[in-house]
C-alpha cells in the first residue's frame, strides 16, 4: 500500500503495538517515532537508533532545521507509516518557549502532510501509571536498570514490586496537560481515521504485554483516582 501515513498519540498509550501491526497489515516501512529527540535518524531508508535522554529535563533538543530535514525527507518518500507525539513537533531549541496557539497551529501544518490515525486509549490512569514508571526508571541516578519496567520486550520486562512507586502530582498535570494539547490540535484536525486502542488490540487480537495491577504497585494509587476525578469535573 502507498501513502504517508502518520499514527498520532500520546506517551504510552499503547501506540508501539498498533504502529507495528498497521506497518505490517499495511505493507508500510515503519519510520517509528520519526520526530522524536530520542531518535537519530540516519537517513537510510528509515533507519533510527535510540539516543539516551534524561525525558524530565530539556537536554539534546531538536532544532527546527533537522525538523525540516526529517519532514522533508518524509516527503520524498511515498509508502510509510511514523508515529508521533504531537507537543514533539515543537519542543525544539527555538520553538520550545513559544505561545500554546502557535504551538497548536505549526503542528497542525506539519501534520497536514501525511494521511492521520489517531489513536485514543480509555483507561487514562493506567496510561499514566506507566508512563510515571517510564519516566522515573529513565531518570539520571536511577539505581535499576533503564526502563526495565516499561520495556515491550517480553523477555526482559519486569513487574514492579507492591508499593514501590508514588506518583507526583506535578506530573500529573504534565500528563494532562499533553492530553490536552493533542485534544486541542486533534479539533483542528479535518481529516483523520480514529483508533480505540483496547478496541484494536481484542479486534486484531495483538499479542500485548498487559500492564499489572498499578493499585498495589503505587503507594498513593487512590490519590491518583482522585486527581482524574477531580480533572473531569472542571
Amino acid at each position: 500500500m502507498k501513502g504517508k501515513y502518520c499514527l498520532v498519540c500520546t506517551p504510552r498509550s499503547g501506540s508501539f503495538y498498533i504502529l507495528k501491526h498497521l506497518g505490517e497489515t499495511m505493507g508500510l516501512d515503519n519510520g517509528k517515532e520519526w520526530f522524536g529527540r530520542m531518535k537519530k535518524v540516519h537517513y537510510e531508508g528509515f533507519k533510527t537508533s535510540p539516543i539516551t535522554v534524561d525525558y524530565t529535563i530539556e537536554e539534546k533538543l531538536l532544532t527546527n532545521s533537522e525538523r525540516q530535514k526529517r519532514l522533508e525527507y518524509l516527503q520524498e518518500k511515498d509508502s510509510f507509516i511514523i508515529k508521533c507525539m504531537p507537543m514533539q513537533l515543537t519542543y525544539t531549541v527555538e520553538d520550545a518557549n513559544i505561545g500554546y496557539i502557535e504551538k497548536l497551529e505549526k503542528s497542525a501544518e506539519i501534520l497536514s502532510n501525511f494521511n492521520l490515525i489517531w489513536l485514543h486509549n480509555r483507561d487514562k490512569i493506567s496510561q499514566f501509571c506507566f508512563r510515571f514508571i517510564a519516566q522515573e526508571t529513565s531518570r539520571k541516578g536511577y539505581t535499576g536498570t533503564n526502563r526495565e519496567f516499561s520495556e515491550y520486550n517480553k523477555g526482559k520486562r519486569k513487574v514492579p514490586s507492591e508499593n514501590s512507586f508514588t506518583a507526583t502530582e506535578a506530573e500529573f498535570y504534565r500528563f494532562m496537560h499533553i492530553e490536552e494539547f493533542t485534544k486541542d490540535l486533534e479539533r483542528m484536525i479535518p481529516n483523520k481515521t480514529d483508533i480505540i486502542y483496547e478496541d484494536y488490540v481484542k479486534e486484531h487480537s495483538l499479542d500485548i504485554i498487559t500492564n499489572p495491577d498499578y493499585s498495589k504497585v503505587f503507594t498513593n494509587y487512590q490519590e491518583i483516582t482522585e486527581w482524574f476525578k477531580r480533572s473531569n469535573k472542571t
